[in-house]
């Protein structure tokens, strides 16, 4: 039987052969591999008790949002065929935890602007820096390092912004997704439509703004058959289920009724349901190579070999260098660096215990002085369904980062109570939180998420050459290192390559696709 092999059982893992599983006819087999012995990667919810409560706390992405891009429009998809609807739980636009996020400042949480009416009511000592950069941007001129294919965040916001609006904004918005240092990530691959602008505009960044949406409608014409199609699909599908779309709508993001985790769990009960599909899980690889036949050939740690005709890598950069040993050599594989999270859920006894609702607060580096912490996310106020009724507020510190192994050393060895303990601190002198919580539990999620350093375009352009000169042609990637590290991009990314790039009516010739072309395009500096 002809066969695809996936490697990895995260959350692109899973979407990848959800997605072949959709175009495969039964005579063509699918085997997942995942070397540890449970699936869904860092989508984890787990269970616990405590004060005679049984609650859910996340250990790793918490809540999707909607809208009508690819990557949401993707997910919702995804949960719509998995039929999931009735778990979905939603924050509406109008609640607190859509309307209010804060920055924790000056020893103090300042509200983000939401819209013009902050302009009416003052801005919070945070943000006053902004319009001062804005106005610095349109009056400064053009001082763009062309002879440079990228810089970092940090520099490029400072030479356009000033310097304060990194350290009080943008800081803690990327210690917020990517648990990273705004003066080593790439201003090309995290903000490329404000960084070309930049580079295309003769009067400032703002003004350069107008140029990149030529330039991205020229770039999606290319695409428009598939936008087209995939529209008129989306059109159809919201005629049936309409209240699940209407309530979708009306909300700026989601959950599951019993946490994130319930989406991995349901991709991998359905794709076990299936017979062309083996899920091997606890075995992982340790060794690929050609075989004698021209086939893929994956070595499993007990010894068995799995041939295929294509091999879909989702793994990790770091288990990618383990797995190809030696050969295994490019600048993406040998200068990416992954950040390490601690996860602390803290729950407390009662509801409505914190001095402010929203979705929590994150911490820029002009604070960093005054906090170990990342930011909390208040989970009960975001989707307080999650709660079932009870008398309890579950809250959510995020640790290290950047700055892990300066505040808590190695994460294979940091104590657990030292990362609770530093915690609840944090709790008590950023939102005043004293009485003593009925649960406090910490994870360290050891590098979790990669990240996009400075010349992380020219490095994928690496990548890209090293993979296609794998396993005679018959190996792709997908995942958190390419595309974006966030859930909708991982499972846009899986499914793109799925339905766009495989020659899935030809699996005997070697594909020849890296899965990195179309992300490589987007990133392109038009001449």
């Amino acid at each position: 039987m002809p066969t695809i092999t996936i490697l990895g059982g995260g959350i692109t893992g899973l979407s990848t052969a959800w997605y072949l599983a959709q175009r495969l006819p039964p005579t063509v087999g699918v085997k997942l591999i995942e070397g540890s012995s449970r699936l869904g990667g860092w989508m984890r919810t787990d269970k616990r008790r405590a004060g005679g409560v049984e609650f859910i706390v996340e250990k790793g992405p918490r809540t999707l949002r909607t809208g009508s891009s690819r990557e949401a429009t993707a997910v919702l998809e995804l949960v719509d065929d998995l039929e999931l609807r009735s778990e979905v739980i939603t924050a509406p636009r109008t609640s607190a935890a859509a309307r209010n996020r804060y920055i924790y400042y000056n020893g103090e949480l300042n509200c983000m602007p939401t819209g013009l009416g902050s302009l009416i009511t003052g801005l919070p000592p945070a943000v006053k820096c902004l319009p001062r950069g804005v106005w610095r941007d349109l009056t400064t001129a053009k001082n763009t390092p062309m002879e440079s294919s990228d810089e970092s965040i940090h520099d490029f916001i400072s030479r356009r912004f000033g310097e304060q609006v990194d350290d009080n904004l943008a800081s803690a918005v990327m210690h917020g997704i990517y648990a990273s240092d705004t003066r080593s990530l790439s201003a090309r691959a995290l903000l490329f439509p404000f960084w070309l602008a930049d580079r295309l505009g003769n009067k400032g960044m703002l003004r350069g703004l107008n140029r990149v949406a030529k330039v991205s409608r020229a770039r999606q014409a290319q695409f428009a058959k598939r936008e087209k199609l995939e529209k008129l699909a989306l059109s159809n599908r919201r005629t049936q289920n309409t209240g699940f779309w209407e309530t979708i709508d009306d909300s700026s993001m989601y959950s599951f009724r019993h946490g994130i985790q319930t989406l991995s769990d349901r991709l991998a009960r359905t794709l076990r349901s299936r017979e062309n599909i083996e899920i091997v899980a606890g075995q992982p690889a340790t060794a690929a190579r050609v075989g004698s036949d021209g086939c893929a050939e994956i070595v499993l740690a007990n010894g068995r070999v799995i041939s295929s005709q294509h091999v879909i890598n989702t793994l990790p950069l770091h288990r990618v260098q383990e797995l190809f040993g030696s050969s295994a050599s490019n600048t993406l594989l040998d200068e990416t660096p992954y950040a390490s999270v601690a996860v602390v859920n803290v729950a407390f006894g009662r509801k409505n215990i914190t001095p402010v609702d929203g979705f929590g607060y994150l911490v820029p580096r002009a604070s960093a002085a005054d906090s170990k912490a990342l930011g909390t996310v208040f989970d009960s106020c975001a989707l307080p369904d999650q709660d079932g009724g009870a008398d309890i507020t579950r809250l959510t510190v995020m640790l290290g980062g950047p700055r892990f192994n300066e505040l808590f050393g190695s994460p294979a060895t940091v104590p657990k109570a030292m990362l609770e303990d530093v915690a609840l601190e944090a709790l008590r002198n950023q939102l005043g939180l004293r009485s003593s919580p009925i649960d406090v539990d910490a994870t360290v999620n050891a590098s979790c998420i990669p990240s996009y350093t400075v010349g992380y375009i020219d490095r994928l352009k690496a990548m890209q050459s090293w993979v296609q000169a794998q396993l005679g042609g018959r190996m792709s990637v997908v995942g958190a290192a390419y595309g974006g590290p966030a859930v909708p991009q991982c499972i846009i990314h899986a499914r793109d390559h799925v339905n766009c790039h495989l020659n899935l009516n030809d699996l005997d010739r070697p594909q020849n696709v890296s899965g990195l072309q179309e992300i490589i395009d987007g990133f392109e500096i038009p001449r």
